[in-house]
């Protein structure tokens, strides 16, 4: 019985894997499937300011900046559109209200509330665009886009954020990141991102 047990074990190994011939000419190559890096687009905007000036993502070509997504009604993004101004150059954010109820459609009256509870003065452009916050996918806010000089979305910050060191590492590596359609991003972007 150990030898019978002993012969099937030996057959067994010497066939195993080989169920059918198989040819092979030398002359293919090996299949390797490799798939091309991605990076996310930042659609196409144009809107109108508090003070009535038009803007759209043309004045960022070549240049990083941040789209920060909102509304009038949400007390606690107040600190965090702070924090971000006091990092951010001047010139590279973009405020965007999600809301796109009538009653909160005055971009003036949000910007004048926040520059009194701030208690100091914003420069930033506020703008009324519910379609650009849907096409991003916002679905709670504050919600921050960085894109980086090419117009890609490098990173997506979403909640309450004040720690102004972070906001400047963030800043920094969104300013310098590249993307590149066969080696990826350099530097990668945070895992939340991407």
């Amino acid at each position: 019985m150990n030898r019978w047990l002993a012969f099937m074990t030996v057959l067994t190994m010497m066939l195993a894997g080989c169920v059918t011939e198989e040819t092979v000419t030398g002359d293919e190559e090996p299949s390797v499937v490799e798939t091309a890096p991605t990076a996310t687009m930042f659609p196409s905007w144009s809107a109108d300011d508090h003070n009535n000036l038009s803007h759209a993502n043309d004045e960022f070509s070549n240049l990083s900046y941040m789209a920060y997504f909102s509304a009038p009604w949400c007390a606690h993004c107040e600190s965090t559109i702070d924090a971000y101004d006091l990092v951010i150059p001047e010139g590279r954010i973009a405020v965007f209200s999600m809301e796109a109820r009538e009653e909160y459609a005055n971009m003036s009256e949000w910007q004048n509330r926040t520059e009194v509870n701030l208690n100091r003065t914003l420069t930033r452009p506020f703008m009324l665009h519910p379609e650009l916050a849907k096409s991003v996918d916002v679905k709670s806010i504050p919600h921050a886009v960085f894109v980086n000089e090419q117009g890609y979305v490098y990173h997506v910050e979403i909640g309450k954020e004040t720690n102004l060191t972070y906001i400047q590492s963030m800043w920094d590596l969104t300013a310098s990141a590249r993307f590149n359609t066969t080696t990826g991003w350099s530097p990668s972007p945070p895992e939340a991102a991407a």
